[in-house]
C-alpha cells in the first residue's frame, strides 16, 4: 500500500507447513497455511540503494556498494528486479516485522516476496502472483545460495491456506478453505538448514557410492520418506476440502512419524530429541496431530487443536490450544497460538 507520505508499506506472512515438507524441489505435494507474523518492508524513492532493519532486536544497515551482509537479501532481489523486469530500485528501505529467522517459518522468502512487492509498487508496475514467485524465489536461490524451492515464496505471496503440487518447474496453486488452531513453537537456536537440505538433496539425487549398501540404504529412507509427506498432504487436502479435523491431524501425526522413524535414525543432522518431546507433549496436551515444521530437526514444531465454535471477531481464546503452548513453554520454546480462517 501507498502511505499518505508516499512511501510503499508492504507486509508479508510467514508460513507453516502443515505438511509435504521438502515436496517442492523433489517433486510432490504439501498444505501450508500462512502466520499472523510477518515480514515488513518500508520504501520510499532515494538517489542510491539503502536499507536499514530491525530484526529480532538487532538494528543492520546497508548501502549500495558496501558488503551485504545480513541485508544481503536487498541487492539481490534488486538485482533480480532489474534483470527480469526493467526496474532498477532506488530506494531507502527500511526492514522490520516479528518472524523469527531460521526456525522453519520461511523468513527469507517472507523477505524476498516483501522486497519485490516494495520494487514493483515503487515503480508503478502491477505484478501478477507468479511473476513475484518467480523473482522471490530466483533472487533467493541464484543470487543469495539459499537451496530452497518454490514452496516459501508461494507460501508467502499467496497469504492463504494452499494445496501446492510441484511437477517440475511447474507449481499448481489451490487455495483450500481453513478453520484452525495451531499451537506453534520455535527452538531458540537456529538449526543448520543449510546442512539438513543438503543431505537430503543429495541423498534423495543418489549422489553416493551405489556399491556401498549404507549408503543405498539412506538413499532409500529418504525417497521414502520425502514421497510420505507428499502422500499425506493429498489426504490433508481431502480433510481441509471435508472440514475433518481429526483426519487432518492424523496425517500431520503420520508424517511425525516417518520422519522419526526414517530419517532421524538415518542422518545426525536430523536427529532431534527436543522435537520429539515437544510432539509428545503438544499430543499430551491433547493435539489432533503435531510434528516437526519446515526442513526438520529441532528448528519448528506445530499441533492442531480443535476450534471453539466462534466467529474470528471473538478473538484468538479457543479450544485447548492454550494447553498445547502452555506445553511449549514449559520445554523451553517460544510459543504462540495463532488461528487460520479462511473460506477458500
Amino acid at each position: 500500500m501507498r502511505l499518505e507520505d508516499g512511501r510503499i508499506a508492504v507486509r508479508v506472512p510467514g508460513r507453516v507447513c502443515l505438511i509435504g515438507e521438502h515436496n517442492d524441489w523433489a517433486g510432490g505435494a504439501a498444505v501450508v497455511v500462512p502466520m499472523d507474523r510477518g515480514i515488513t518492508v518500508q520504501a520510499e524513492p532515494a538517489p542510491t540503494l539503502s536499507a536499514t532493519a530491525v530484526l529480532e532486536g538487532r538494528a543492520h544497515a546497508w548501502t549500495e556498494g558496501d558488503e551485504p551482509g545480513p541485508l544481503r537479501f536487498v541487492p539481490a532481489v534488486a538485482a533480480e528486479m532489474a534483470e527480469r523486469f526493467g526496474i532498477v530500485p532506488r530506494a531507502q528501505i527500511h526492514i522490520g516485522g516479528d518472524l523469527p529467522a531460521g526456525r522453519g517459518f520461511s523468513s527469507s522468502a517472507a523477505l524476498s516476496v516483501a522486497l519485490v512487492r516494495a520494487f514493483a509498487l515503487l515503480a508503478g508496475r502491477d505484478l501478477t502472483r507468479e511473476e513475484e514467485i518467480e523473482a522471490a524465489y530466483a533472487a533467493e536461490r541464484d543470487r543469495v545460495g539459499v537451496a530452497c524451492g518454490r514452496l516459501d515464496p508461494a507460501a508467502c505471496a499467496w497469504g492463504l491456506p494452499l494445496h501446492l503440487r510441484f511437477l517440475g518447474d511447474e507449481m499448481l496453486a489451490e487455495p483450500l478453505p481453513a478453520r484452525l488452531a495451531l499451537a506453534v513453537g520455535s527452538f531458540r537456536a537456529p538449526r543448520d538448514t543449510a546442512g539438513i537440505l543438503a543431505t537430503l538433496g543429495r541423498h534423495f539425487r543418489g549422489e553416493v557410492p551405489l556399491r556401498d549398501p549404507e549408503a543405498v540404504r539412506r538413499v532409500g529412507a529418504v525417497r521414502g520418506a520425502i514421497e510420505g509427506f507428499g502422500a499425506q498432504a493429498s489426504h490433508g487436502r481431502r480433510a481441509l476440502l471435508a472440514g475433518d479435523l481429526p483426519a487432518l491431524g492424523g496425517a500431520m501425526d503420520t508424517c511425525q512419524e516417518i520422519y522419526e522413524e526414517e530419517l532421524m535414525p538415518t542422518f545426525d543432522a536430523l536427529r532431534a530429541p527436543g522435537l520429539v518431546r515437544a510432539v509428545r507433549s503438544l499430543r499430551a496436551a491433547g493435539a489432533l496431530g503435531a510434528k516437526f515444521s519446515g526442513a526438520g530437526g529441532d528448528g519448528s514444531v506445530v499441533g492442531l487443536f480443535p476450534v471453539r465454535d466462534l466467529p474470528p471477531s471473538d478473538g484468538p481464546v479457543y479450544g485447548s490450544v492454550g494447553a498445547g503452548v502452555a506445553a511449549l513453554d514449559a520445554l523451553g520454546l517460544d510459543a504462540f497460538a495463532m488461528e487460520v480462517w479462511s473460506a477458500a
